[in-house]
């Protein structure tokens, strides 16, 4: 198994042809290179297709977790100015007065699951954003620090030195995934 969630979970080749599909139909919504999509989920085998889907798009993620005030949430799709936000059916309610277009992973998924599942065409260079995470804003209005797709390949290269990796090990994602810290137990 790639991911382990309750009592779900996928392989490799499932989460990956999963991402694809979702990938294929970001495209449609012609983001591409530097678009920010956001994703706003529950920890659940969705969210992390939902990540991956935007990155294999050749867009960039802005995690924002749901507990987070409406308010920010608000600020946070204003800010970035996503054109459209990954989410869950139960949570869509909260973001229908925003203008931006929701895709429900859960609802949504039966279309989403017709759509090609092989590999996209890679569309990104190293220095492409690959995800925007905000800071808390103690110090006033929250910031957005941009990471390359460069930082985070640096960052697992270096995890992997390390703190080397089997097959046979597994990890856990213990941290909010608007929190950095999130890449590191995911990717």
């Amino acid at each position: 198994p790639a991911i382990v969630f309750g009592n779900q979970q996928l392989t490799y080749r499932e989460l990956n042809q999963r991402a694809n599909k979702l990938a294929h139909d970001l495209q449609t919504f012609k983001v591409g290179p530097e678009t920010l999509v956001g994703i706003c989920l529950e920890r659940s085998l969705e969210m992390v297709v939902g990540l991956l889907g935007i990155l294999k798009s050749g867009a960039a993620f802005v995690p924002m977790d749901p507990q987070y005030p409406k308010s920010r949430l608000a600020y946070l799709l204003k800010d970035t100015k996503s054109p459209i936000l990954l989410t869950q059916e139960h949570l869509v309610q909260d973001f229908s007065d925003l203008g931006v277009r929701s895709i429900c992973l859960d609802s949504e998924w039966d279309s989403i699951n017709q759509l090609e599942d092989e590999n996209l065409e890679r569309r990104v260079i190293p220095s492409n954003l690959a995800y925007v995470i905000y800071t808390s804003g103690s110090t006033g209005i929250p910031k957005g620090v941009a990471i390359s797709h460069a930082s985070i390949v640096n960052h697992t290269y270096w995890a992997q030195e390390n703190f080397p990796l089997t097959p046979k090990d597994k990890t856990i994602q213990i941290a909010s995934f608007s929190f950095d810290a999130s890449v590191g137990e995911i990717f």
